[in-house]
């Protein structure tokens, strides 16, 4: 090629380096040490450190000042890493995934074929019901339907993510809105629901649980849980997620993203939202939303695509569809045998007269957090309701955990004030009484020994007796004197 007949500028190429190998091959080993780490220092610190090591007399490299590099120059070396390569070693799953090429695309196919699901715990703080006190900050589920971007369910608790509030997220979306509107007192239009295909989630141990993934596949839903790590991969339920807590700025007790926000306010003061309260906003927010402009509509809002996809389209549930069935099947499950009793769980025991004929299977039950009353065990396909045997408080299993904990550490508490060395004292009191118990039966059994007689034999036995001699008794007038009742001196 003609360009390579032009002269070349004098000097090094530009981004060329004079270093010799060892001390290359040094630099390089220490940039992954101290830079390429969780969190990572200053790229400034870092050439200080790495300098300082090259250049230690009593260090393990010990290189001349002639031919370690300047600071400024580790620096410029430091500039030169990747992105992608720096993100993998020195950012989380979140922030890395930007810097890292996606090909390809995850895509829905149409209305109802792909649902994504997230957590997030809401930056404002909620009162109790009953005194209106600072409580703590909600849980907010969400479920985007990907070809319309409509909020296809949601669920709002106090309880960190499990089974059993993903269950209730997943049934929400399933089902119309309309009661759950009229329990709240809410007047808007919400007619996202339905039967979706593919259920996409995180690698959170709830959604990776195997009564989970049974009851999304009874329902026709396949649980397509991602690979750990990359967040580019959810990536509609994360940008739904962070424009819903953006919004949560203009409530009384909003916390705000970072510390530098909340500098000089008390959220928890400030809080004055319940939790219904709470569900009620975040309704009407989600109302906006669909009736907001989305960019990955073309301009779209997400109603609209929701009211043209569902024209034409097949009923979004079953007409037989029982929303008692639906629900318990998404509850926590736990294997049991039916026992003579019924059945435990933990401490209490449930029975039902159709247990009766089951005594040595293993049975699958449903429980439901929110009462103690009762578990529902599927038998045949259907569930039967097994109530509980004696007498509990109608809590839920959280309230009554955290009665036991409380008893636990007051326990635990006495034991340490005194309990504990008067147990000890006691304990060493009734081992001497064991042990004094056990030296006076041994003593008391020697002494019958040696009052037992010999055994039968050839020779007899000679029965020894002691010969006592017979007391005579005299008269006080025959002694010879008297003189013996005095005192002697």
């Amino acid at each position: 090629m003609a360009t390579s007949l032009a002269p070349t500028p004098r000097g090094p190429r530009i981004g060329s380096h004079r270093i010799a190998d060892p001390v290359r091959a040094a630099i390089e080993r220490l940039t992954h040490e101290i830079f390429l780490k969780k969190p990572p220092p200053s790229a400034a610190l870092a050439a200080r450190e790495i300098h300082g090591l090259l250049l230690a007399e009593d260090g393990e490299f010990r290189f001349s000042p002639g031919v370690v590099p300047s600071e400024r120059t580790l620096i410029r070396l430091i500039g030169e890493i990747s992105e992608p390569q720096r993100a993998k070693s020195s950012m989380g799953s979140k922030q890395r995934s930007a810097h890292e090429p996606h090909p390809g695309e995850y895509r829905s196919e149409g209305l109802l074929d792909l649902v994504q699901m997230d957590h997030t715990r809401a930056d404002v703080i909620l009162v109790d019901s009953t005194h209106r006190e600072e409580l703590a900050r909600p849980w907010i589920t969400l479920l985007v339907e990907v070809w319309t971007r409509g909020i296809l369910g949601f669920y709002v608790s106090f309880g960190d993510p499990s089974i059993f509030r993903c269950g209730r997220a997943v049934a929400n979306a399933l089902l119309p809105k309309e009661p759950l509107l009229e329990e709240l007192g809410v007047d808007v239009s919400y007619p996202m629901h339905g039967q979706f295909h593919r259920l996409h989630a995180d690698h959170a141990a709830p959604h990776r649980a195997e009564s989970f993934r049974r009851a999304c596949l009874a329902n026709g839903i396949d649980p397509d849980i991602r690979p750990r790590g990359p967040a580019h991969f959810g990536g509609h339920i994360e940008r739904l997620i962070g424009t819903m807590v953006g919004r949560m700025c203009l409530l009384p007790g909003a916390t705000g993203g970072n510390v530098t926000q909340r500098d000089g306010y008390d959220a928890g003061k400030a809080a004055a939202m319940t939790l219904a309260e709470f569900e009620r906003w975040l309704l009407l927010q989600i109302a906006i939303y669909h009736n907001t402009p989305h960019k990955g509509l073309g301009g779209q809002c997400p109603a609209q695509a929701w009211k043209i996809a569902v024209s034409g389209h097949l009923p979004l549930v079953p007409a037989c569809l029982d929303v008692e069935h639906l629900t318990r099947q998404f509850l926590p499950v736990r294997q049991r045998t039916v026992q003579a009793y019924g059945v435990q769980i933990l401490h209490r025991r449930y029975w039902h007269p159709v247990l009766a004929h089951r005594i040595g299977q293993q049975i699958t039950v449903y429980h439901d957090e929110r009462t103690l009353q009762e578990v529902y065990a599927e038998i045949d396909g259907q569930f039967v309701v097994l109530p509980m045997v004696g007498h509990y408080p109608d809590v839920s299993e959280p309230e009554w955990e955290a009665e036991r904990q409380r008893l636990r550490r007051e326990g635990s508490a006495f034991q340490a004030d005194g309990a504990q060395a008067a147990t000890a004292r006691y304990i060493e009191a009734a081992r001497r009484e064991v042990v004094a118990a056990r030296q006076r039966t041994a003593s008391s059994r020697q002494e019958r020994k040696r009052r037992e007689q010999e055994g039968v034999s050839h020779s007899p036995q000679t029965k020894g007796r002691i010969e006592r001699a017979e007391v005579r008794w005299l008269p006080a007038a025959d002694l010879p004197q008297d003189d013996w009742l005095k005192w002697r001196k």
